[in-house]
């Protein structure tokens, strides 16, 4: 029996790496493992059925002068390579004599997890919706002006800088009472570090209202603000949460579920300043009609003052014209009587000796002294005879 021709182990694997050296292909993977040497990064890559088994496996290797591509991913999505992860990868296929059959990857697509994350914000509101937070912090209302402010930030971020500034140096003096509560507020441990100080911010129970703070970063900075554990706690606070944490461009499910959302920490500023604002001029407006109501009824009371003085004088008048007539009269009938006034007239007064008036002839005898006074001055006389008229002597 003739021997078959053969080659060795090594030749063999050299045409299976001429073969399938040119393959390339972008493919779907899920990161089983991940591990960084030397700036390598070494892959386990899989697939799994829908009943969750494996169905097909490989390595996966980036090689350190590709690198550059997970950073890249990472500005671009806010996520880190991790075990769980499904990303789309251009792979090409290298066989080595010793480690077999491994890919190679070139490159990593953003809009495959971008486009996952989008799918996960859109769960995110329909599970919002359904369980009826969207709405909830809209239907508690503000206070009529905020005593104290609950600020979650980071102490050093400059969105907060501006917020303090703007509010500080604000052009009519207001004073505002804010206490700042540290959280990360981007990466993704953000959505947790920000649900504490949610927590914290209730457990004091002092504050009107909490402000959610960030400005400037990256847009994958921003992918926590669609977490359905931190919107969920937002919609759920007990008091209002105002949310300023993306761009001008951007809006979030936070956004969504806050009682009012602003675009910069500069335009919440701008918000509390306006409020404050808006109170003083009711205030005022309020003020100004207590006091023309006030005075309104001053000037009432005085004209009903004026009027009843003016009614009381005329009533007192007329009393007193009455009372001067009726004097008037008195003093006629007392001057009609004055004797000085009957002797002008001509009539005289007699009087005895002892000065008593003679009021008829019979109070006097003959031989008596008496006295006739005129208003010019006086007779002394005697009584020679005495003739009464006769209705005086038929009585006597």
């Amino acid at each position: 029996m003739a021997m078959a021709e053969y080659i060795e182990l090594s030749a063999l694997q050299a045409q299976i790496g001429e073969r399938i050296g040119t393959l390339e292909q972008w493919v779907r993977v899920e990161i089983e493992s991940c591990r960084v040497s030397g700036g390598h990064y070494y892959l386990n890559l899989i697939e799994k059925s829908r009943s969750g088994e494996i169905s097909a496996k490989a390595s996966g290797r980036i090689w350190r002068q590709r690198a550059a591509i997970v950073a890249e991913f990472a500005r671009a999505t806010g996520k880190t390579l991790e075990a769980g992860m499904s990303v789309v990868v251009l792979a090409s296929v290298e066989y080595h004599p010793v480690y077999g059959l491994s890919l190679v990857i070139e490159d990593i697509d953003p809009a495959f997890t971008l486009g996952l994350r989008e799918q996960e914000r859109l769960r995110t509101i329909e599970r919002l919706t359904g369980e009826g937070m969207m709405e909830m912090q809209k239907g508690l209302g503000l206070p009529f002006l905020p005593s104290k402010i609950a600020v979650i930030s980071s102490g050093d971020a400059a969105g907060f800088g501006d917020f303090k500034k703007h509010l500080d140096t604000n052009p009519y003096g207001y004073k505002f009472d804010f206490t700042i509560f540290q959280a990360l507020m981007q990466g993704e441990k953000s959505p947790s570090s920000i649900i504490s100080a949610i927590d914290s911010v209730e457990e004091e129970g002092s504050f009107d209202v909490a402000v959610i703070l960030r400005g400037g970063g990256a847009d994958s900075d921003l992918f926590g603000y669609d977490d359905y554990m931190l919107c969920r706690r937002v919609a759920v606070c007990g008091i209002p949460v105002l949310s300023a944490v993306g761009h001008q461009r951007d809006y979030h499910v936070l956004d969504m579920v806050s009682y009012e959302s602003f675009k910069t920490p500069t335009a919440v500023a701008d918000f509390f300043i306006q409020w404050f604002l808006d109170v003083e001029a009711e205030v005022t407006d309020v003020a100004a009609k207590i006091f023309d109501a006030a005075r309104d009824r001053l000037d009432d009371a005085d004209r009903m003052v004026r009027e009843r003085a003016s009614s009381i004088a005329f009533a007192i008048l007329s009393v007193l014209g009455r009372l001067d007539a009726g004097v008037s009269a008195l003093d006629a009938s007392i001057r009609s009587c004055d004797p000085r006034n009957l002797l002008s007239q001509g009539y005289v007064l007699a009087m005895d000796g002892n000065g008593r008036i003679l009021k008829n002839a019979s109070s006097g005898s003959v031989g008596d002294n008496v006295s006739v006074r005129f208003s010019d001055g006086v007779w002394d006389c005697g009584i020679k005879s005495i003739n009464l008229y006769k209705n005086q002597q038929d009585d006597k």
